[in-house]
């Protein structure tokens, strides 16, 4: 087992050996390991290639592959062909969807969605998926906005 060493003011793993540079911050909160090391030493049941359920499992993507790999080299473009598609994938993701009115609606538990359409409803999911906060920082927009003519 490693052990912290001070004088060259280095974190070293308890498990691995290895220094743990990328979250040398959170050093005692991960008991003195690599999240990585920690995570598999408290949290992870079973099989270690397989992706467990707590959030960040270094086992994620092993199973299924990267963005790029599942999306390919496709070119697409937002039409009328590509609602049904959208439909279907809300269903297959489990998302309860109904029209109200002209407004499209996807509902997963406590988690509601509205948009024009099913293509944009994907978006939102996405956004909601992939950041949180989903919202922008005043720093964020203002980096955009100088970048893209919005």
């Amino acid at each position: 087992m490693g052990i912290r060493v001070s004088e060259e003011n280095r974190s070293v793993c308890r498990r691995c050996g290895g220094e743990v540079v990328a979250n040398a911050e959170s050093f005692d909160v991960f008991e003195q390991m690599h999240y990585t090391c920690f995570h598999y030493e408290f949290e992870h049941a079973g099989d270690p290639d397989i992706e467990c359920t707590a959030g960040g499992c270094p086992a994620a993507g092993i199973s299924v592959a990267s963005l790029h790999g599942r999306i390919g080299d496709i070119e697409m473009a937002s039409a009328g062909n590509t609602i049904v598609p959208a439909i279907l994938t809300l269903r297959r993701l489990h998302f309860d969807v109904t029209q109200d009115a002209d407004r499209w609606v996807a509902r997963l538990g406590r988690a509601r969605f509205v948009a024009d359409d099913p293509v944009t409803l994907l978006g939102l999911i996405k956004l909601a998926e992939n950041r949180t906060p989903w919202r922008a920082t005043d720093s964020e927009i203002d980096d955009v906005l100088a970048e893209f003519d919005l």
